[in-house]
């Protein structure tokens, strides 16, 4: 299903903002303009961006490891955190994770995102996380490309994470329920968020 390149591990950076209820949409628009900006951030390979009323999500693709720290400290990060998520949200969390997963091509945009990550927690187990990063990739053809992995700047706070670009959103919301009932106790550690792409 992920089609991914062989041997390589790519890096996605997650950013999944609450909005305010009755937030301005005129805010929301100024914001998803900063989000664009995004793509002409240092390190930046692809960039995938979803809105809906309660949330608005990104999916960057960065060059490695290294351009995460360049990335972050970017006017045009900086500049969507701080003056354009800032005013108009309730909340936001991130996470930036390993995966073999290539971007989906600009060419064949998905239909929705579809983010989650794995709070740290006492009670789960290594196994666990890995178990369902696993059961998630393994999600059926057709539904789009999950690129999920575990934590690497975020482990104090989360274990895993990921974003699936959603290219058939009923197969997806199926197939995710159903991988859901083999995640056991885990799946009360999981944060997540979903909303419709935007061009």
């Amino acid at each position: 299903m992920n089609q991914p390149t062989p041997g390589a591990l790519h890096v996605v950076h997650i950013i999944s903002a609450a909005l305010r209820p009755e937030v301005d949409p005129a805010l929301v628009d100024a914001a998803l303009e900063r989000a664009r900006a995004l793509q002409d951030a240092p390190g930046a390979r692809r960039v995938v961006l979803a809105r809906s009323a309660e949330a608005l999500l990104a999916a960057i693709w960065l060059d490695d490891r290294a351009a995460l720290e360049t990335f972050a400290a970017s006017p045009e990060h900086m500049g969507f955190v701080m003056r354009g998520l800032a005013p108009c949200i309730a909340g936001m969390w991130s996470a930036a994770v390993e995966t073999p997963a290539d971007p989906p091509p600009p060419d064949q945009p998905p239909e929705a995102l579809w983010v989650f990550a794995v709070r740290a927690s006492d009670t789960a187990f290594e196994w666990q996380v890995r178990d369902l990063v696993q059961s998630l990739e393994a999600l059926p053809a057709g539904v789009g490309v999950v690129a999920a992995g575990p934590t690497f700047e975020e482990r104090d706070r989360y274990r895993a994470g990921g974003v699936a670009c959603v290219t058939d959103l009923a197969a997806f919301q199926d197939a995710l329920e159903h991988a859901r009932t083999g995640w056991g106790e885990i799946a009360s550690d999981i944060v997540a968020a979903s909303a419709g792409v935007v061009r």
